[in-house]
């Protein structure tokens, strides 16, 4: 990191706590997503994380921390935040540092806290309800437009119209992943689940990883949920579209799969899907979709396994 960048973000720390650090060094967490310069500063006893975003207009996540938060939710205190003060008007917040580990953890290696206990922490989430349309929420709900995906939201009057599935299915049939029967089944999936995702009611969703990738903070010892983190991506939609991910990674997902207790999880969550019905089938293409086959090089397993799931799934609504 540059000298610049480290003294700009003594001075970003000293504008928004009000009195300069005594002490301020980079931090570069072992997991989680790249979009901010991290510091661990002190000042009067007190140790905290500084996070600058890389983007200007790119969110915090302070409404979802605040809904959380006020549900019980452990999470970090909010110090200091404010929309513009970087070096080049980024997004800036001052967390109250959480001592403990990232959820992360091996192939081989069990999953390091109680499935169940976090099960019932994310129930908690799905059932804060937003009096607004769906989408991203950002760090102020009146005035959201970024988007994370080029093919999702940011913000709807209706779930269905969340997910735009003409966009995708012209480029997956521009790329050669998709003919035009699976392209032309694409297009058609919001009216064709009408029904079904019409009635998703806008509830709050992390929708970052929250299992793992750094998004939990716990107790090693004890397996300890200490803190729920990193809010950039959370949204107002349907709490199965979050499910979905859990089962992506422990269930659907043939490469990696860390050991997760699903059982212990559903069990703690306390309400009960099938991932193989209409909507599981439709959230995990959008997965794949939306997201994964962004990146996945299609001749790799990965890639190859997406597109055959993503065929195999639009199959099972030819003529629906």
């Amino acid at each position: 990191m540059s000298n610049v960048m480290f003294e700009q973000a003594l001075s970003v720390g000293e504008e928004l706590l009000g009195r300069r650090p005594d002490c301020i060094e980079p931090f570069h967490p072992a997991v989680g997503g790249d979009d901010s310069y991290s510091f661990r500063l002190w000042a009067d006893g007190d140790e905290m994380l500084l996070k600058i975003k890389k983007q200007p207009g790119s969110p915090i996540g302070v409404y979802f921390h605040g809904r959380i938060k006020e549900a019980g939710v452990p999470v970090p205190e909010l110090i200091a935040f404010d929309s513009n003060a970087g070096p080049s008007g980024e997004a800036c917040a001052i967390w109250e540092w959480i001592e403990g580990k990232p959820a992360e953890w091996e192939d081989t290696e069990p999953c390091p806290y109680d499935e169940a206990e976090f099960g019932e922490l994310l129930r908690r989430i799905h059932d804060l309800r937003f009096d607004g349309p769906f989408g991203l929420l950002g760090d102020d709900p009146s005035a959201r437009s970024f988007a994370s995906h080029p093919d999702l939201g940011p913000v709807s009057e209706s779930w269905p119209g969340f997910f735009h599935c003409d966009r995708a299915a012209q480029r997956y049939f521009d790329k050669g992943y998709l003919d035009r029967r699976e392209a032309d089944i694409l297009s058609s999936l919001p009216d064709r689940l009408s029904d079904e995702l019409g009635q998703a009611e806008p509830c709050l969703l992390h929708m970052g990883d929250i299992m793992h990738n750094g998004n939990m903070i716990f107790d090693p010892g004890s397996g300890l949920i200490l803190a729920v983190v990193d809010y950039v991506e959370s949204m107002a939609g349907d709490p199965r579209w979050e499910l979905a991910w859990v089962d992506y990674y422990f269930t659907d997902l043939p490469f990696g799969q860390a050991p997760f207790d699903m059982a212990r999880f559903r069990g703690g969550y306390g309400r009960d899907h099938d991932p193989k019905d209409p909507l599981g089938r439709f959230y995990l293409a959008g997965i794949l979709l939306f997201e994964k086959l962004l990146f996945f090089d299609p001749a790799s397993p990965r890639g190859r396994w997406a597109i055959d799931t993503v065929k195999s799934i639009l199959d099972t609504f030819d003529g629906v």
